[in-house]
Order: structure tokens, then sequence, then C-alpha cells
């Protein structure tokens, strides 16, 4: 088997900058995932099973097995964020370059706007700043974009920057490279808002069919039949593979409904 590669970051060209294609969680991060992780295993398990001992343990292992779920759900709910809020700088450049403005000047307005729509720690704001401060260190904006690019890994950011770099090497339209782009990641945003809208009943109907055995065995023991919720063999075998079905049935439908554009 071959050895897998380790990843190696994508430093930012001045020197500054964050890669990213990876995302680490930082101590509070992990801490949430963890209890987020070890709350469902130990509730699923005590409802199912009502042995604290085995509560706690399955708690624990469902615990560390949520932490690089979490991992994954923070790094895409990023990437989301970049590319809504690269939308937000391609209307301000669309603006500046509209006035007549030249690229660096349009870019020092872009920060400005950028503070003003979010604040100077959102990540658009700050790669903002770095392109800013690239270009009075004498980095061409070509390299700038291209590195931006490069280190959010965003197809849309690439291949904006692409265009631009050629455009503005040969002299071309910057402000219709700007609105075209712009236009495009509008209209894929708002046909991903259009699936989400659509398959969101599917995704409630997935979860409610997935909690509903552990609703169903919560209302079982109030009414107090243990012949059902007894842990003899055969009812436990029949609530693992139950659990397994339904966990199963559960991911297997996320990535069904999960359609991108």
């Amino acid at each position: 088997m071959a050895k897998k590669e380790k990843y190696i970051e994508i430093a930012g060209i001045t020197g500054v900058g964050q890669d990213y294609n990876v995302y680490l969680l930082n101590i509070k991060e992990r801490i949430i995932g963890y209890l987020i992780g070890f709350a469902g295993g130990f509730l699923a398990t005590e409802i199912m099973f009502g042995v604290v001992i085995a509560s706690v343990i399955i708690g624990v292992i469902v615990g560390f097995a949520a932490i690089p779920i979490y991992n994954r759900y923070l790094f895409k709910k990023r990437k989301k964020t970049i590319r809504m809020q690269f939308r937000d700088l391609l209307d301000s450049l669309n603006n500046s370059f509209s006035a007549g403005k030249n690229t660096n000047a349009a870019f020092e307005d872009a920060y400005k706007d950028m503070c003003m729509a979010y604040s100077e720690n959102a990540i658009i704001t700050k790669e903002v700043q770095i392109i800013n401060k690239g270009l009075i260190n004498n980095f061409t904006i070509e390299q700038l974009l291209e590195n931006f690019a490069q280190r959010t890994g965003i197809n849309d950011i690439d291949s904006f920057a692409q265009t631009f770099s050629v455009c503005n090497r040969l002299g071309g339209n910057l402000k219709k490279v700007v609105a075209d782009t712009r236009d495009i990641i509008n209209d894929k945003i708002e046909i991903e808002m259009e699936i989400e809208t659509t398959v969101s009943s599917n995704k409630n109907e997935i979860n409610i069919l997935c909690f509903m055995p552990f609703i169903v065995i919560t209302m079982i023991k109030g009414m107090g039949n243990d012949a059902i919720t007894a842990n003899t063999p055969i009812n436990i075998i029949i609530k693992l593979v139950a659990i397994g079905i339904f966990v199963l049935a559960y991911f297997l439908g996320q990535k069904i409904t999960d359609i991108k554009v």
C-alpha cells in the first residue's frame, strides 16, 4: 500500500495568509465537537438500553468520532462564507471600476467596503488587506489573486483570478470581467438555495425517521411495557440492528441530498 503523502499547506505569497484548504480545530471547537458526539451517543444508548455505564462508554467513543465530523462541517461552512463574502467583494470592485478607478484604487475602496459590511477580522477583509499590502510591496495583482485562489481552493475564485489576470495584462475590460463573475456566482448561489429549499423537506423526513426509534422506545417505556424494552439477548440484537440501519440510512440520505452545483 502506498504511503499517504502529507499535505503541505499553501503559504501566502507575501508571507501572510491562511490556507483555507485545511481546517484546524482549536481547543474550544474540539470540546464542542466532542460534547455534541458524547451527548448524542450517551442519550441514544441510554434510551435504547438504559445502562448508564454502557451509555458513558458509548458516549466517550462517539464523542471522539464526532470531532472529525464537526471539523468537516466547519470546513464546509467556512468555504461557503468565503464565497458569499467574495461575491460582495466583486460588487465593490464593480462599483469602483464603473466609476473609472484603476485596480489599486478599486481594491483600496474594497477594503473600506468590506470593513463596513463585515469587520476588520472577516476573512475577505483580511485577504483584501493582504492584496493591498502586496501591491504596495511591488507584487503584481496577478500573483496576489492567484495565491488567494490557491489558498481558498474555490473554483469560482480561481476562474476569476485567471480571467482577471489575462484581461489585466492585455488591457481588457476589467469591469466586464468583474460583473460577469459576480453574476455567475450569484446565479450559482440562487440555484443552490433553490435546490436546498427543494430537498429540505426530504432532509427533514430523513431526520424524523432516524429519531423515530428513540421516540418510540421512550413512549413504550413510559407505558411500562418491559417485555419489549428489556435487555434480553434477542432484544439487544434487534436494537443494535435497528440502530445500524437507521445510522446507515441517515448518512446515505445526507449524501443523496447533498447536491453540488
